[in-house]
C-alpha cells in the first residue's frame, strides 16, 4: 500500500507542477499580448487623429476622438450594469428556488413526522446530512 500511496502522491504533485507552469506561462505570454494590443490601439488612436485633422481642425478631431471613446466607455459601463443586474437576479430566483425546496421538504417532514415519528427523525437525519453536502462552501451572495 505504501508504494501506491506514494505514486499516486508523486503523479499528484507532477500534475500540480505542471498545472502551475503552464497557468504562469499563459499570464506572462497574456501580459506580453496585452502590451501590444494597448500599443495597437495607441496607435490606431493617433491615426484616426491624424487623418481626422486632415478633415477637420485638429481640435476638432480631438474632440471627436474624445467624444467617441466617452460613448464607447458609456456602452461598457451599461452593459455591466445589465449583467450585474441579470446576475442579481438570478441569485434572487436561486435563493427564492431553496426556500421553496426547503419549505416543502418542511412541510412533507411534518406530515410524516405525525404518521410516522420513527421514520421522521431518521429522514430529518437524512436530509440534514443532504442539504449540508449540497451547499458549496462560501456560498452565500454578497455581490
Amino acid at each position: 500500500m505504501g508504494p501506491l500511496v506514494s505514486m499516486l502522491s508523486a503523479l499528484v504533485v507532477t500534475d500540480m507542477g505542471g498545472t502551475v507552469s503552464r497557468y504562469k506561462r499563459n499570464g506572462a505570454l497574456w501580459a506580453v499580448a496585452s502590451l501590444f494590443f494597448a500599443t495597437a490601439y495607441i496607435f490606431a488612436l493617433i491615426a484616426g487623429a491624424i487623418y481626422l485633422s486632415m478633415l477637420y481642425t485638429p481640435l476638432k478631431a480631438t474632440i471627436i476622438l474624445a467624444a467617441a471613446s466617452i460613448v464607447i466607455g458609456l456602452v461598457i459601463i451599461g452593459i455591466m450594469y445589465a449583467l450585474n443586474a441579470r446576475d442579481k437576479r438570478l441569485a434572487a430566483e436561486k435563493r427564492r428556488r431553496s426556500q421553496a425546496q426547503t419549505t416543502f421538504a418542511i412541510a412533507t417532514a411534518m406530515t410524516l413526522f405525525r404518521r410516522k415519528p420513527l421514520l421522521a427523525a431518521g429522514l430529518a437525519v437524512g436530509v440534514g446530512t443532504v442539504l449540508g453536502l449540497l451547499r458549496k462552501p462560501g456560498g452565500s451572495d454578497h455581490a
